[in-house]
């Protein structure tokens, strides 16, 4: 029984932090443990953790002055022991109470494992349905695998490496580009988390994270392309293209 190591970063996450740890106690697939990597939260966070502690014993807690998501990362998984690492922002959650059940039924041929996710607002409301898509064999220069959210992202713990926190906004592009090129994955056609987008994010820094992608493009000798035809023929290999355009008509008509 492969058990999950969940990393979360917070620093003053109290608005939606419940929400988050609700998603992952909940879970049915119970050989799990939680780190909580904290940024000495000013807030109620701590308390909010301490309160979930009392009654789950494999929520750990790390304190400590950090330089970024990156680096508390690092701190994370440097300190778990799990065989299949993940992680979730402090204000994103699984989708429902079976992913790490449906996770672990399918990776265990695999090396890492991502699937589907969905868009939410600070209501919780969604917003947009996303469709992931992966490589079927290693990559070498060609890059378009855009479609990923880190929430709905598995992967071996031998298959880590550590983020170098230089790059503050596109750091989980690091660990993507070396996983296509080292390892072989399995796309699950599953929704397996929600993504909460706020104004105040560091996704919204686009300009930042642009300048950081392609830095990272050319570290791994990568080649970016955006091309449509790829992505359809992606989701065509993945059986999902059905599913990719009707949630399109279902999102141009709200």
């Amino acid at each position: 029984m492969l058990k999950f190591s969940i990393i979360i970063p917070t620093f003053n996450s109290e608005k939606f932090l419940e929400k988050t740890l609700n998603s992952i106690v909940e879970q049915t697939y119970e050989n799990y443990e939680v780190i909580i990597c904290d940024n000495q939260s000013i807030d109620n966070t701590i308390k909010i953790i301490n309160k979930f502690q009392v009654d789950n014993k494999k929520i750990k807690l790390i304190t400590r002055k950090d330089s970024g998501v990156a680096d508390a990362l690092n701190v994370g998984f440097e300190n778990s022991n799990g065989d299949i690492l993940c992680w979730l922002n402090s204000d994103d959650y699984y989708f429902d109470k079976n992913v790490l059940n449906d996770v672990e039924k399918e990776i265990k041929n695999y090396d890492y494992l991502v699937g589907n996710f969905i868009n939410i607002d600070e209501y919780d409301e969604f917003i947009k349905y996303f469709y992931a898509y992966i490589p079927f064999k290693k990559i070498k220069r060609l890059f378009f695998y855009n479609q990923i959210f880190t929430g709905a992202l598995f992967f071996r713990n031998y298959t880590f490496k550590k983020f170098d926190i230089n790059f503050k906004y596109s750091f989980e592009y690091d660990l993507l580009f070396f996983l296509f090129k080292n390892y072989n994955g399995i796309y699950l056609d599953k929704f397996l988390a929600c993504f909460r987008i706020l104004p105040n994010a560091l996704s919204s820094n686009k300009k930042e994270l642009k300048e950081e992608f392609f830095e990272l493009i050319n570290k791994y000798n990568l080649f970016y392309s955006n091309n449509i035809f790829l992505r359809i023929f992606s989701y065509i290999r993945h059986k999902t293209l059905h599913k990719v355009i009707k949630s399109k008509i279902k999102y141009l008509l709200k």
